[in-house]
């Protein structure tokens, strides 16, 4: 930010603040502080409406679990474990006038906006196509209406990449690290209070006004989120690091990946703790069925979620504050450990029990608000563990190598999900009840979690812990990373 270098210069007195070659007064940090935050919501509540909406209106469709599947996890994990990783690498050696994470953002967002206005039309798109069939012989419109949605998803999760990669790789970028553990709980704050905004007053409407809800969110998005784009400012990078051998080409890239991501277990510890945290979750699309289960309507399913907001956003401010104080890896310990032996056995309580859809309201309204810090604990595994972990002048690399790893085995998983609540769905005398056995799938995974999360510990403690860590590289004695 040139303005905030500037200010600095003007009054030697006041306090500076720097990362990189970014210098900021407390004013300076105050309005980065906000303008991210302003983005943050646009971004998160863009990102919200997709996946609430579109199972409902897949589902309306008469579409399977397995195509739910297929078209809300599986299609944009496969464009995030290529598309997501490719640009994660690029991003990390571009250089701009812009920076070398907004161009990404700015350039891609017309045609985001275009695909996620598609989705507020899909319907009438879906009517036309079928209309200009030349015979429509066994294709029904349903079934019509179901491809236009896989395509559109298509279109936008690609488009999506550019941004979901860049943005949090920003962060690490424009914050000085004496204050990314606040700035990331405010982040969240801002990002569940997002949530629990759409929820009490937004959700509501989804199956009678999705038209609206996307065509708001797209313009958003779209002047609020170019917005941020155009007041955050980029510092001055040192030169890229050089792929192993000096090799420019695509095959010295991608060596360059493999080597310095994959050859160490201390990294894949990581690996395997996100992709199994995020196998548990890959089942939570199905959530609001679970909930119709148990005879809630939009109303309270709403209700339900926006209090879990609530309450989890107070919740992070304390997470981030135990993060910054006792490092990341311990708080996520213990939210895996309270996950595993006390909320998601808990939530197995609507297999045995069902009681009247007034008493299960507020049953549930009570786990889900004790589970809120458990949920917050375990969030800080992404992204405040990730920064703390990995190097920072390849950030984005070592996030790509995650994210290819974690959707890759998701997007299996999201496929699995819905073939295990089919097959519990054929072999219940109420076919929703099968949606109840959403908490065993995410037990088992988060177990998993559990166990790579104290091996990384262990590990964590190996390259030095709180006072000596600095992220080890194939090859190299574990040193300070170059970008300050």
């Amino acid at each position: 930010m040139k303005r905030n270098e500037s200010d600095a210069l003007s009054h030697p007195a006041a306090p500076r603040y720097s990362v990189g070659s970014l210098r900021y007064t407390k004013a300076g940090l105050a309005a980065l502080f906000a303008w991210m935050l302003w983005g943050d919501f646009c971004f998160t509540l863009m990102e919200t409406v997709v996946p609430s909406i579109i199972p409902l209106s897949l589902k309306s469709l008469n579409a399977s679990n397995v195509a739910i599947s297929l078209i809300v996890v599986v299609l944009p994990g496969i464009l995030y474990s290529t598309v997501g990783v490719w640009v994660s690498f690029w991003s990390d050696r571009y250089r701009s006038r812009l920076g070398r994470r907004i161009p990404f953002i700015l350039f891609t967002a017309p045609m985001l906006v275009v695909f996620l206005c598609g989705f507020g039309f899909h319907d009438r798109i879906a009517k036309g196509l079928y209309a200009m069939l030349p015979c429509h012989g066994h294709v029904t419109e349903a079934s019509v209406g179901i491809v236009t949605i896989g395509v559109l998803m298509v279109g936008f999760a690609f488009f999506n990449n550019f941004v979901g990669a860049v943005y949090w790789y920003l962060f690490n970028d424009v914050v000085p690290e004496c204050f990314l553990a606040r700035f990331m709980s405010l982040f969240r704050v801002v990002g569940t209070g997002t949530g629990a905004f759409y929820s009490f007053f937004v959700f509501r409407y989804a199956e009678t006004h999705f038209r609206e809800i996307f065509v708001a969110a797209a313009l958003l998005y779209l002047f609020g989120f170019g917005l941020m784009c155009f007041k955050v400012r980029e510092g001055e990078y040192p030169p890229p690091p050089e792929n192993i051998g000096n090799r420019k080409d695509v095959w010295g890239g991608l060596v360059t990946f493999v080597r310095e991501c994959y050859c160490l277990p201390h990294y894949w510890y990581l690996f395997l703790m996100n992709t199994c945290v995020a196998c548990s979750g890959t089942i939570l699309m199905f959530t609001v069925f679970w909930h119709q289960s148990l005879g809630l309507g939009l109303k309270e399913i709403g209700i339900v979620s926006g209090a879990a907001s609530i309450a989890g956003g107070v919740m992070i401010l304390l997470s981030g504050w135990l993060a910054d104080r006792y490092h990341p890896i311990r708080v996520v310990v213990i939210g895996l450990f309270a996950a595993v032996l006390m909320v998601t056995p808990l939530n197995a309580i609507w297999l045995f029990h069902s009681p009247a859809p007034n008493t299960a309201f507020l049953i549930l309204l009570g786990i889900t608000i004790i589970a809120s810090p458990v949920l917050a604990f375990i969030g800080i595994g992404d992204p405040p563990l990730l920064m703390r972990i990995f190097p920072r002048e390849r950030y984005g690399q070592f996030c790509g190598a995650n994210a290819l790893f974690r959707n890759s085995t998701t997007t299996l998983g999201g496929i699995v999900a819905g073939v295990f609540l089919d097959f519990v769905k054929a072999r219940c005398v109420d076919g929703d009840f099968a949606y109840r056995f959403i908490p065993i799938w995410m037990w088992f995974f988060q177990l998993g979690a559990l166990i790579c999360a104290i091996l990384l510990y262990r590990s964590w403690k190996k390259y030095g812990g709180d006072e000596l860590y600095h992220p080890p590289l194939p090859g190299l004695p574990a040193q300070a990373p170059a970008y300050q």
